[in-house]
């Protein structure tokens, strides 16, 4: 099958090592049809200790039983991120480590260069890196079970970046520095690097020329010192290599983190891209990983995918992120992230902890199998591309100023001024866009990737494994020999240019969509099914004693039964209407009991938590039982996705009659949990086609039909086959409705609810690169935000022309 897409889970690994949970957790993931786990200790409390025997003999055994169950093992080679610290030990070990850099300082003479670092490992370092390799790869390979070692697939590098990976020169405009430059610079362009470094920041004569040489020179720096050593390791231990860089979205934004993004990537075994958020990004970066994968033979390119795409994430919008990347000719997808053990701090961690903790995880592997197949039908870009794009990496090297990239938004790349150097980046991606809205099989490379690796054959260039007959030549590219589009043409290679490709390459015409057609059918009404218990998020506030607190309306109480209290963190303890409840752990967290005794007629809970003193300083917390969430003031619809309530919230009791048409105003605006949705629909025996649900909102719907089941569908379609042999007749139509996890983990109170875009300061309401421009500086609101949820249309009857 061609176009098959492989699924494995950015697992982290946040709590003390046990073997038979951490088989629980490979077990599952399995089940929800992923193939494998990059194992990635991530806010690892250290116990046993990281890179220690006891972790290596823990991991040993479930790699081994990864190993029987078939599932494939990645090791990430850090705990936290970015990569080469060893979890800080590399700084231990070398504490004279440094990042340095120069900066420019005007003054009334026009101004100097000011020399700086900072103690830190830096990816410039190659004694650090060596360190890095010794303590980490030498220490899984010494000190893990030889058959366990032998099975790891292998390692994975993150985000590492010029010096300490945090954008030097991003947040203050500085730029990578070394005193070994010197001497690497001056061999290698016979003059002096010292005098011509103001060149950097000022416009004097040459400056082009000399820009892009000190850019040129920190890319091979940061691949001589960090990439390439860990890569021969791999190789020399027979062990794929992949990484992906920081900032890959476009050649302006990737500069000043890692130079070139072609160059770099070239000495990874399996090339990567990260791709966050929830909603498909620009053409070019992804096609990057894929271009240099068939340049350089690989088996493909991999991608770290959906960090930070928030609670809200769905199966349609699983399912248009995964297309994308897929439609870029990525196969390898990383599903950022699957938390071991769902603590307050793991919630909020670049959510979504995906399967494992999703409101519809029971669809997924319904979902990728899906996928998969949609995927099977898309181009194969494996096979010859049409045209080559030369990115203007070296011209945008020549132009690039350092006070234009400090106007970036860190996490994208966005609101690059219009200097020259920004143009050219602008032009460049647009005209990427429009090969890709014309359907051109396109694949990219760079001026120097060209000049170094690409042969001039008879009618083709050549680089590596790849041959492109017409090559695209995008404005501003910088090119040390003049004649080199001559020299293409003089061998038979189509040069053009954005202004006049459209009518040298072959555009498609866009492929005939089958149309489908409904029909309506004979139905009553949709009759919804109170659950079996429902949950409100406890809102727990700060006293001046330092406990926490909350206050909750009762409503007819006598109604409620029982109650159960879960905190995903230990606490010191809880008090309940003034006396101790007794918490036990659970999988799930911290569990207590309320007795109908301790609420039975009251008005009022009150619910006094004690903080452990280096405890979760706001544990979430969720009531649970048989009540409704009500509040006074009614729904406002912010948009057509969400809803907004005001406080303060009561619980009473379930409504016997629930409409089924907004289950957010009925009374389960925090539920996890499907309502099963009834009615009767009239089929006759003729039928065939697919049963469509309309008007509804949900993240995924499970669907049975007299008592058959039809299986598991999501948007945009909402549809599922009908059996094959059908008999003519009334039937019960079961639908399970469910909500999206957004309404169980928010943030609620974000100023804008649902972000496609979620990080930790968002749960804070602190602006944030993850937030919109225009965001206030505090971001807290006091409506909470929910999904829409519920179904009010008629079933349809669905079948294609």
């Amino acid at each position: 099958m061609r176009n098959r897409l492989s699924f494995l889970s950015l697992w982290s690994i946040n709590d003390a090592l046990n073997l038979e949970q951490l088989k629980e957790g490979l077990d599952e993931l399995r089940l929800a049809g992923l193939e494998g786990v990059i194992f990635h200790p991530r806010f690892y409390p250290n116990e046993p200790v990281y890179m220690s025997e006891e972790y290596l003999h823990i991991l040993s055994n479930l790699i081994l039983y990864a190993k029987s169950t078939g599932m494939i093992f990645w090791i990430y080679d850090e705990n936290g991120w970015p990569s080469g610290t060893a979890s800080g030990e590399v700084i231990k070990r070398l504490p004279d480590s440094s990042c340095k850099y120069v900066n420019w300082i005007s003054d009334e003479e026009g101004g100097r260069l000011v020399f700086g670092e900072k103690a830190a490992v830096s990816s410039l370092d190659a004694a650090a890196t060596q360190t890095f390799i010794a303590i980490i790869h030498e220490g899984y390979r010494k000190g893990l079970l030889p058959e366990a070692f032998d099975y790891v697939t292998g390692f994975f590098s993150d985000e590492v970046a010029f010096l300490d990976g945090h954008g030097i020169t991003v947040k203050t405009g500085a730029i990578p520095w070394d005193e070994g430059f010197v001497q690497l610079y001056e061999g290698k362009h016979h003059e002096a690097l010292l005098p011509n470094l103001p060149l950097l920041f000022t416009t004097g004569k040459g400056y082009e020329t000399f820009r892009a040489r000190y850019w040129e020179m920190l890319t091979d720096a940061i691949i001589a010192s960090f990439y390439k050593p860990i890569a021969d390791w791999c190789e020399k231990h027979g062990k794929k290599f992949t990484a992906h860089l920081k900032a890959e979205e476009s050649p302006f934004f990737q500069l000043s983190y890692s130079g070139s993004c072609f160059q770099v990537l070239k000495y990874v075994e399996t090339p990567a891209i990260d791709a966050l958020e929830r909603f498909p990004g620009n053409n070019f970066y992804p096609r990057i990983a894929h271009s240099i994968a068939m340049q350089q033979g690989r088996d493909g390119a991999l991608v770290e995918a959906m960090g930070g795409s928030g609670w809200g994430v769905s199966p349609e919008s699983f399912t248009n992120y995964v297309m994308w990347l897929a439609g870029h000719g990525v196969e390898h997808f990383v599903l950022h992230l699957n938390q071991l053990k769902l603590t307050t701090q793991a919630v909020q961690d670049w959510p979504p902890s995906m399967p494992s903790h999703l409101t519809w995880k029971d669809a997924f592997p319904a979902l990728l199998a899906s996928i998969k197949e949609q995927a099977a039908q898309l181009p194969n870009l494996r096979a010859n591309p049409e045209v080559l794009i030369v990115t203007p990496t070296r011209g945008i090297m020549a132009h690039f100023d350092t006070t234009d990239a400090m106007q970036m938004n860190e996490h994208d790349g966005s609101n690059i001024p219009s200097s020259t150097a920004g143009i050219l980046n602008a032009k460049m991606l647009a005209l990427v866009e429009a090969c890709h809205a014309e359907g051109l099989h396109y694949e990219l490379s760079e001026e120097r990737f060209i000049e170094e690796s690409g042969l001039f054959m008879d009618g083709a260039l050549r680089i590596g494994m790849r041959d492109y007959t017409h090559v695209l030549i995008a404005d501003g590219c910088r090119w040390k020999d003049p004649a080199i589009e001559e020299r293409l043409r003089s061998v038979g290679i189509t040069v053009c240019h954005p202004e006049d490709w459209r009518d040298i390459l072959p555009i498609k015409a866009s492929a005939a969509v089958s149309a489908a057609v409904t029909s309506d059918l004979k139905q009553t009404p949709w009759v919804a099914e109170s659950p079996q218990w429902n949950q409100i998020l406890v809102e727990l506030q700060q006293q001046e004693s330092g406990k926490l607190l909350v206050e909750l309306n009762l409503e007819e109480s006598e109604s409620f039964g029982g109650m159960t209290l879960l905190l995903l963190d230990a606490v010191s303890e809880v008090w309940v209407n003034g006396k101790p409840m007794e918490l036990l752990p659970t999988t799930s967290g911290y569990e207590g009991d309320i007795s109908v005794a301790q609420i039975d007629g009251k008005s009022k809970l009150m619910l006094e938590v004690t903080r452990l003193p280096e405890g979760e300083a706001f544990p979430i917390a969720f009531l649970r039982g048989n009540f409704a969430v009500k509040s006074k003031a009614a729904l406002i619809e912010k948009d057509e996705h969400q809803w907004m309530l005001e406080g303060p919230l009561e619980l009473s009791p379930i409504s016997d009659v629930i409409d089924s048409a907004n289950l957010i105003e009925s009374g389960f605006p925090y539920a996890s949990s499907p309502i099963a949705m009834r009615k009767m629909v009239f089929l006759d025996a003729s039928e065939r086609g697919a049963i469509q649900l309309t008007d509804l909102w949900a993240d995924a719907a499970f669907v049975k039909l007299g008592g058959q089941e039809l299986g598991w569908c999501w948007g945009p379609h909402w549809s599922v086959p009908l059996p094959q042999s059908l008999q003519g007749g009334s039937y019960e139509l079961e639908v399970l409705l469910y909500p999206s996890t957004f309404n169980m983990y928010g943030p609620h109170h974000h100023l804008d609810g649902d972000r496609y875009l979620t990080s930790p300061d968002q749960y804070k309401g602190i602006k944030n690169f993850a937030d919109r421009p225009d965001a206030p500086e505090q971001t807290r609101v006091s409506c909470a935000h929910f999904v829409k949820w519920g179904m009010s249309g008629d079933v349809q009857l669905l079948h294609w022309k």
